[in-house]
């Protein structure tokens, strides 16, 4: 009996060991796990306080990679990701100094150091130059969302100056693109397509006008009635990514500088519907009533939606069943 009574003491002993051990392992790997990643708080803090040189790559839920290339991807990022990692090497700016993040130790770091700064803004509303000389008025941060994601993959937006930003507390106004790169502590470059002068366009009566510069450009599309486009004389010269292309008819014109974005965000097919923390459901009918419901949202809390939904990517409508199947699509 002494014997037995010996042996499953020393069991026991052995089998506490074992779970204390796989404890111990655990809580082991669940620290690991939170030093290796960011929480939605950290990504957001970096939005606000850092200028962050994309694309950048991000590990989704799913393991899988996906490609960040403006704030707006970070945040969308971060509220739909339980543990974003994202990879090193990148490049920030804070304070005018460039810094290279090489691990999640110095991000993290970093992220603490400047937890309430707030890195330079626009003061609303701003206006950007299209390509074709006209301008388009941007009246508040959605609608700066909604003209980036129209531009090419690696055009730059051409903003109209002089505007003003406010930093750290001021406001600052600039007057070129220089002094605007020079306030973000970024050069000035990756330029959209631009015009070659001289050319000529087509005034209302039939007859040609040369435009010699870009001063005259703008003074001729200060004539045109709202909305009105310029008619060119064809054959004109674009310089796009420091090549010259001879464009022969407003059609090659059209594809060489309005091409879709690649990689474009999918868009809802509307009316959708999500859940509301009392569990009721609101059917939201268009693109403004699904912005007036995210600026209704805390800052990194994800919208639930009502499933099945359909959306448009890469000019497919598809029906998305769950979360996890939009997650997918979306490469989240």
């Amino acid at each position: 009996m002494k014997v037995f009574v010996k042996k499953l003491i020393a069991l026991t002993i052995i089998v506490s060991s074992m779970v204390a051990c796989q404890d111990s392992t655990t809580e082991d790997l669940d620290l690991f796990e939170v030093q290796a990643s960011l929480n939605k708080e950290e990504v957001i803090s970096m939005v606000e306080t850092m200028i962050i040189t994309y694309p950048v790559t991000a590990i989704t839920n799913s393991s899988s990679t996906t490609t960040l290339t403006s704030d707006y991807d970070m945040e969308d990022y971060a509220a739909s990701t339980s543990r974003p990692q994202i990879t090193f090497p990148f490049d920030i700016t804070i304070d005018g100094e460039s810094i290279t993040v090489t691990d999640m130790k110095q991000l993290k770091s970093l992220i603490r150091s400047n937890k309430g700064k707030k890195k330079p803004e626009f003061v609303f509303p701003i206006s950007v130059e299209l390509v074709d000389g006209s301008t388009q008025d941007i009246a508040d941060k959605e609608a700066l969302r909604d003209y980036l994601d129209s531009l090419d993959e690696g055009v730059k937006p051409v903003f109209v100056f002089p505007l003003s930003l406010i930093v750290n507390g001021a406001t600052v106004e600039v007057s070129d693109e220089n002094e605007l790169q020079a306030v973000k502590g970024k050069s000035a470059k990756g330029r959209r397509p631009n015009l070659v002068f001289p050319f000529s366009i087509v005034l209302a009566d039939g007859s040609t006008q040369e435009i010699a510069d870009k001063d005259e450009f703008k003074a001729y599309l200060d004539t045109l009635a709202e909305g009105v486009k310029p008619e060119f004389v064809f054959p004109i010269s674009v310089e796009k990514n420091g090549e010259t292309t001879i464009v022969n008819s407003q059609e090659e014109f059209d594809a060489l500088v309005k091409k879709p974005k690649k990689g474009k965000r999918p868009v809802f097919v509307f009316p959708i519907s999500v859940t509301l923390n009392d569990g009721s459901t609101q059917e939201i009918a268009d693109e403004d009533a699904l912005k007036a419901y995210h600026q209704t949202l805390t800052k990194g809390t994800r919208p639930v939606y009502v499933f099945p939904l359909s959306i448009i990517k890469d000019g497919v409508t598809v029906v998305i069943n769950s979360q996890e199947e939009l997650d997918a699509l979306c490469g989240k």
